[in-house]
């Protein structure tokens, strides 16, 4: 790497590194912003919406919070497209994913 390249380099780096900063996310249910930790993300790949617990499946992903209150307006929304999942969801689906939720959030409490 050359000299100016690697000057550059650094000073971008130095420049979006803050170490106290918490990713913030939109919950689809509430529409409140929180800590993406505190959330279950949702992920859209070939047009099929899936729970990605770990955080790590590619595609458009979406977030919820992990309370009845939330799952419940997620489900009963009516929005038909969410925009960060770029999905058409009908309440059908909808209602799926939140009994997937439910379940695996009483079987195992978290989901981490």
């Amino acid at each position: 790497m050359r000299q100016a390249s690697r000057e550059r380099f650094n000073r971008m780096s130095r420049r979006n590194h803050n170490p106290g900063h918490t990713p913030v996310r939109t919950c689809l249910g509430c529409g409140l912003g929180d800590a993406q930790a505190a959330m279950v993300r949702l992920a859209a790949v070939g047009g099929a919406v899936s729970i990605d617990a770990e955080r790590r499946r590619g595609g458009r992903g979406g977030y919820l919070h992990p309370r009845p209150d939330c799952l419940e307006r997620f489900a009963r929304s009516k929005t038909r497209a969410f925009r960060s999942l770029r999905v058409a969801l009908d309440v059908q689906a909808r209602r799926s994913i939140t009994q997937m939720l439910s379940a695996r959030l009483d079987s195992n409490g978290p989901l981490e």
